[in-house]
């Protein structure tokens, strides 16, 4: 009677599907996370073979070149990892708020910076070359939320950029909720009929919108799983060999045997490839 059946449906099915794309979400930020750990450990492996490689005489050219490649990969990852530092400092002290439901009155703050890293690795900075740390005031929030829309424009909407996307997905930036308020007891029995209608309407609209991104959202949780993958696979097999690598320290390269001419320079090629995979995004 006076579409409350209608309501109550629609409501459930938005229910049900905000509750997946929470769980999306979160697998989402986890699998985030789980790359950008994995290419913290791989900066250290990285920065143990160029101790190892800058200290042995008499290395060949193609080892400089190298090794000079490996370090900007290097000082990229850590230049996209403080434009992150200084949005997640600029935005708590422009006390920007996660809008949406549940998580209404939440701000960035109440994230951790290593979370806004993750995300700045694994989706890009997108920067416009500007420092937020030159920046202060509402210059400087704009920038962040500004960056943080360029990053998750992808999915966050569908086209756009700027701060329109930043907002949008600081109302996104889950877990999300949607309230919706009973009817008042004094309101006329037609009105109540169209309003209850009107909210199942807006209920079923929105959960096939959070329904859209929520399937975005997986994919590209797959893909960071990928790429997470992948980078372990290189990884590991150079930190099996850490103990032989740390080995060659002080060497002359001219006294040594074919064989181990040829391990270095394979783990200086699998450095370099490592190195590249720290500055890989999502797109």
């Amino acid at each position: 009677m006076f579409n409350n059946s209608l309501k109550k449906e629609a409501l459930i099915i938005h229910e049900r599907t905000l509750t997946r794309y929470n769980k999306s979400y979160e697998q989402m930020g986890k699998a985030c996370e789980q790359l950008y750990a994995i290419r913290e450990n791989s900066v250290d492996l990285i920065k143990l073979v160029q101790r190892v490689i800058n200290s042995i005489a008499n290395t060949p050219k193609e080892f400089d070149t190298e090794m000079g490649k490996i370090e900007e990969e290097l000082t990229k990852f850590k230049e996209t990892e403080e434009y992150a530092r200084e949005a997640y400092e600029a935005s708590v002290k422009a006390g920007v708020n996660i809008a949406g439901g549940a998580a209404a009155g939440l701000g960035v703050a109440s994230m951790a910076p290593t979370v806004l890293m993750s995300i700045a690795t694994t989706f890009g900075t997108a920067s416009t070359g500007t420092a937020i740390s030159a920046l202060s005031g509402a210059a400087a929030q704009k920038a962040a939320v500004a960056w943080i829309g360029r990053t998750f424009a992808g999915f966050a909407v569908k086209g756009g950029a700027g701060m329109a996307a930043g907002e949008a997905f600081l109302a996104l930036a889950g877990p999300i909720g949607w309230g919706i308020t009973a009817a008042s007891t004094g309101i006329s029995l037609i009105a109540l009929s169209n309003k209850n209608k009107k909210l199942a309407d807006d209920a079923v609209k929105a959960a096939k919108k959070i329904a859209e991104i929520r399937e975005v959202l997986d994919e590209t949780t797959e893909k960071v799983k990928a790429l997470r993958v992948k980078t372990e696979t290189i990884y590991n097999d150079m930190n099996q060999q850490r103990d032989k690598i740390i080995a060659y320290m002080n060497m002359d390269y001219l006294s040594l045997e074919d064989e181990e001419k040829y391990f270095l320079g394979s783990l200086v090629n699998n450095t370099l490839s490592l190195s590249a995979l720290l500055n890989e995004t999502i797109g």
